[in-house]
């Protein structure tokens, strides 16, 4: 919990933010937007989705929910003929919400601390300056999707008078249509509309966001209308919601994914035959209907169509076939025991299937998984923990296997995630010892590092079958990101991005 004195520095701070018009707002009614992330600290790189998503602060570049790249902050931007040196024309008359203009000597300053967060810490950055109109961003080597990597939550852009005197952020100045106004703790946020935004004003005035971690706390929210939008639901609480008579319910394909990964260092996977027979006994269609509710969100392969250019139309979907995977363990000298699970040299096919406690529908899949994979001669053990647990496990090489939701747009371009998960012999929330890396770190590198449209279409092309064809990773189901709305709106629309919630765009119905 933040304590009482920090709270009161933060609430002191943000009701200096309000606007002349705030206190003509204070009568107007409020749009209760519910979410499960708690607000712990100031730090962009910690919370700036939090920031973004209520659209309170805005980084150079944004991406609107058909993938176009848009400018923010930023009117326009160029690369230089060096490949080097990028310009970001500075949006003229922008202003934060403490009435002071953006400049491209502060913008500059917040994008400086921003490199060190996930996706833009893999930005070969040379160093950020400015002109008297634009933010000068040097790179050491081409890197062609860098207006992308600046959507990243971790770039939002703060006034000078958010930082004290240490140089951390001490309060949020943003400059969104909405203005941080009230931190109540970790969980209460209470945003007024910034009249002074650059571009089109939001239709309702007030909002307040609240966080509710729980996921059956926040479906009895809606079954109980206690909210206007309530985000992250569990596909299992729909039909309840919807019996509640309240709320609708709106669900659609994001570009987050749910896949197992294993540390193919160990016998069990290292063999391709292995880990596609796996594919092939798990039923995607069956979990995607009966446990997600959602039939499309059965995954055919890594990426969702709804990544228009990262899906490849050209690549045989998964599909189930139970006697075709135990021909394949067949062929790779996997023998059947007295007890039907599968032996090699001594190694039973069995492993422990880590996932996570916080997403109600994982251990349920998980269950469903262990007994088709049993089927062909396989035996896993659950173990559902925290969201800490894995890494610690990939960190003291215990991890054998995992189940969990992979987000592929942390930037719009898929290739942000792809380099950290598929290019490293360790990685957290990826592969484990794939000996394709090597050739993946060849396909990103030239991906990056090319303007050439053409070669990046093929170079996508290339990615997405290296990883197909070689199942570092089984895809199980693209996530489908579920949304309580109320009656008393209307205009809502689901950013698949889950860079903002748009709330600018809703209106009272």
């Amino acid at each position: 919990m933040l304590s009482f004195a920090r709270r009161a520095v933060l609430g002191s701070a943000a009701a200096a933010l309000v606007s002349p018009r705030a206190s003509a707002q204070r009568n107007e009614p409020v749009l209760r937007v519910v979410a499960p992330w708690e607000y712990t600290s100031n730090d962009p790189t910690d919370i700036g989705y939090i920031l973004t998503r209520m659209q309170v602060a805005e980084g150079l570049v944004g991406v609107e929910p058909d993938g176009r790249l848009v400018g923010l902050v930023a009117q326009s931007w160029a690369v230089d003929e060096d490949r080097l040196t990028w310009r970001f024309r500075i949006r003229a008359g922008a202003r934060f919400h403490d009435g002071t203009n953006i400049t491209p000597e502060a913008a500059a300053r917040s994008l400086r601390s921003a490199f060190a967060g996930e996706s833009l810490s893999n930005v070969p950055l040379d160093d950020v300056t400015h002109t008297e109109d634009a933010v000068v961003i040097r790179t050491k080597a081409p890197f062609a999707p860098l207006p992308a990597f600046l959507v990243d939550y971790a770039a939002v852009i703060l006034a000078p008078a958010a930082y004290g005197a240490d140089g951390k952020v001490a309060r949020i100045i943003g400059s969104g249509p909405y203005a941080l106004t009230r931190v109540e703790g970790r969980t209460v946020l209470e945003l007024d509309r910034f009249d002074g935004y650059w571009g089109s004003k939001p239709r309702i005035s007030r909002a307040r966001y609240t966080a509710v971690p729980n996921g059956e706390t926040r479906a009895n929210i809606a079954v109980a209308g206690d909210a206007d939008l309530v985000f992250t639901l569990a596909p299992t609480a729909v039909p309840r919601i919807h019996s509640g008579g309240q709320m609708r319910v709106e669900s659609v394909t994001i570009p987050r994914v749910r896949f197992i990964t294993m540390n193919l260092g160990l016998p069990q996977f290292s063999d391709l035959r292995v880990r596609r027979a796996l594919s092939m006994a798990i039923d995607r269609a069956g979990i995607a209907a009966s446990i997600l509710r959602h039939p499309p969100s059965a995954a055919t392969q890594l990426l969702p169509p709804v990544l228009a250019d990262w899906h490849n139309p050209d690549l045989a979907p998964l599909a189930t076939d139970v006697a075709a995977a135990r021909r394949l363990l067949d062929e790779a000298g996997w023998v059947p025991g007295p007890d039907g699970i599968r032996a090699k040299g001594g190694v039973r096919l069995e492993a422990t299937l880590m996932t996570l406690a916080n997403r109600p529908e994982l251990p349920v899949m998980a269950t469903a998984i262990q007994a088709q994979l049993r089927a062909i001669g396989m035996a896993i053990t659950i173990s559902a923990g925290q969201p800490a647990s894995i890494p610690a496990a990939v960190r003291d090489g215990t991890m054998q296997m995992t189940m969990f939701a992979r987000t592929y747009v942390n930037v719009p371009d898929p290739i942000g995630t792809i380099i950290p998960d598929f290019t490293r012999e360790r990685s957290v929330w990826g592969t484990l010892n794939w000996e394709g890396r090597e050739r993946m770190r060849a396909l990103t590198d030239e991906y990056v590092t090319s303007f050439d449209a053409a070669r990046n279409a093929a170079l996508r092309r290339e990615i997405t079958r290296l990883i197909h064809d070689e199942m570092p990773v089984i895809p199980i189901s693209w996530f489908e990101h579920t949304v309580a709305i109320s009656n008393r709106v209307r205009d809502v629309a689901i950013d698949p991005f889950e860079m903002r919630y748009l709330l600018d765009r809703v209106s009272w119905a």
